[in-house]
């Protein structure tokens, strides 16, 4: 059976507690992430993540809960897990003493790959990862961010359903880094389940399609990145105006139209007209219709990103007390 095509994919996670001694890890954790999507757990160190990724991929066994991985129980079918499966821990080690294709086609025939099946493999994995011209390289000598990258095209020999990485981008150039996030949209494209964490975190804004928070243990929110972001974010959404050089006459207009807008008072920042809106999606089109109707000489608008690093930072605050 093939495990990229063949079977259902997809984790699915209900009421995961994860113990260590006296001390709980993970607290009743229940996501589910769907094929295709490129799921980011974040949080500070020490919030879980590693342990979750862990029972995972089948190494520890959780106090309690239920576990799926393209709907086989991670408890009671772990081997046909570990063959859906790819784990990249936070910088796995490399033998000094192989050249990166002997190093991959080891693992290859670990997968039951041999001959020209084996070779054809390696070199797919090499070009994914777009390390074809290092390919005779000794492991020692590449650079940490090709290491990451070599470990990833291991991981991908055997075509797996779900993809774990804990902390892929560690040492990477952003010219790394942009090599990594263009192989796991690929790999996301052809219906991978991907779940990472990292702590760069203009790589999670930019790859991910989904993402968790973890404070102390206990999953926070979990959703399609923009909501949980805009769920998170103590502003609210943030509106940015481009003018053909009529500012006062759009900051005037908005002023007079607060109300039946939803824009609220408006400042120039960085040669461009900002303000606060309570609306959604709709009503910003609906709001572009009426100043352009106005003849206000706006020519663009967009909406300010909420930033991802607000958001994580907020998960190291101490969160307020349950009520009695």
């Amino acid at each position: 059976m093939n495990a990229a095509t063949d079977i259902p994919r997809g984790v699915v996670v209900s009421d995961l507690r994860i113990d260590y001694g006296r001390r709980t890890a993970v607290h009743d954790l229940s996501l589910v992430v769907e094929p295709g999507e490129i799921f980011g757990l974040l949080g500070p160190n020490g919030a879980g993540k590693t342990s979750v990724f862990r029972v995972l991929a089948t190494l520890q066994e959780p106090v309690y809960g239920e576990v799926s991985l393209g709907g086989y129980d991670a408890r009671r079918e772990p081997e046909s897990v570990r063959a859906l499966l790819a784990y990249m821990p936070d910088l796995a080690p490399l033998p000094h003493d192989l050249r990166a294709e002997e190093y991959l086609r080891f693992f290859a025939q670990c997968h039951g790959l041999y001959g020209k099946a084996c070779t054809s493999r390696v070199e797919e994995c090499l070009a994914a990862v777009e390390l074809t011209d290092r390919r005779r390289e000794w492991c020692r000598q590449l650079s940490l961010g090709m290491r990451q990258r070599l470990v990833l095209a291991r991981s991908l020999l055997h075509r797996p359903g779900v993809l774990i990485l804990d902390e892929p981008a560690s040492g990477m150039d952003a010219a790394a880094r942009a090599s990594l996030r263009h192989a796991l949209k690929r790999q996301a494209a052809m219906g991978t389940t991907i779940i990472l964490s990292s702590h760069v975190l203009s790589e999670i804004q930019e790859l991910c399609t989904s993402i968790g928070l973890l404070r102390n243990g206990r999953l926070v929110d979990a959703g399609p990145l923009r909501e949980v972001l805009q769920r998170q974010t103590r502003r609210p959404r943030r509106l940015r105006l481009r003018t053909s050089g009529k500012s006062q006459r759009v900051l005037d207009w908005l002023a007079a139209h607060s109300t039946d807008t939803a824009a609220r008072p408006a400042q120039i920042v960085d040669g461009e007209i900002e303000c606060d809106f309570a609306g959604d999606e709709s009503a910003q089109a609906e709001l572009f219709a009426k100043i352009g109707a106005a003849g206000l000489g706006v020519y663009a608008m967009r909406e300010l990103a909420v930033s991802i690093e607000d958001v994580v930072l907020g998960l190291h605050e101490t969160p307020p007390p349950l009520p009695s």
